[in-house]
């Protein structure tokens, strides 16, 4: 008497009518996106950049060095409404420790422990080439947390609001991979200590994809 109710219960189970059909996977890239937030893993071995970093020295002039920047890791959540705009949920990003040229502090000296990340959500002007491109850009607002290390000791420098900057992202792939091309610029001035050391005209290029 008690194997009738459980065979009920098993067909019940395997019948989409009563138990519900499950959702189609996304077909397209504007699909994945337009299904909720999508994220994407930022590539290590897929990034490059550089920053400007100047120091005042005796009679107003300055020493000026260029320093590589590199990502360590970091993740890119975005997400797009019925009309395709796409809008960048979160950023964070980690970068290794930045070497300073040995002129700007006159040793070795590098930025540790730098982190960015997006202070709100934006939305990104959209062009999609198809269901499976979408090329955006998007200027961001980005609070930084970094210290400076000089012959072995370590300052913190605190957690500065930065000029925008300005994020071009670039998708591709399918419903189920989703491959972005993340460009960021930001010319001018990004921040002073007590206008004797400066940072300048950022540039970074990093690859990311959907795990």
């Amino acid at each position: 008497m008690r194997i009738a109710p459980l065979l009920l219960l098993v067909c019940a189970a395997c019948n989409p009518e009563v138990d519900g059909a499950a959702e189609p996977p996304p077909e397209s890239v504007r699909e994945r996106l337009q299904a909720g937030e999508t994220r994407l893993m930022l590539s290590a071995a897929d990034s490059a950049g550089s920053i400007t970093a100047r120091r005042k020295v005796a009679g107003g002039a300055w020493d000026v060095g260029l320093a590589d920047l590199a990502v360590d890791h970091g993740e890119l959540v975005t997400s797009a409404d019925a009309s395709g705009a796409i809008t960048l949920d979160r950023l964070e990003i980690t970068f290794a420790p930045i070497a300073i040229p040995p002129g700007v502090f006159g040793g070795d000296a590098a930025l540790t422990n730098v982190r960015a990340v997006l202070a709100k959500p934006a939305t990104a002007t959209t062009a999609w080439v198809d269901d499976d491109e979408a090329h955006t850009t998007v200027t961001l607002d980005l609070d930084v947390s970094w210290a400076l290390t000089i012959g072995g000791g370590t300052v913190q420098l605190g957690s500065p609001h930065l000029p925008p900057v300005t994020l071009h992202v670039d998708f591709t792939g399918t419903g189920a991979f989703v491959h972005a091309d993340v460009r960021a610029t930001a010319r001018g001035e990004l921040w002073s200590w007590a206008d004797l050391v400066k940072l300048e005209d950022l540039q970074l290029i990093v690859g990311a994809d959907t795990p």
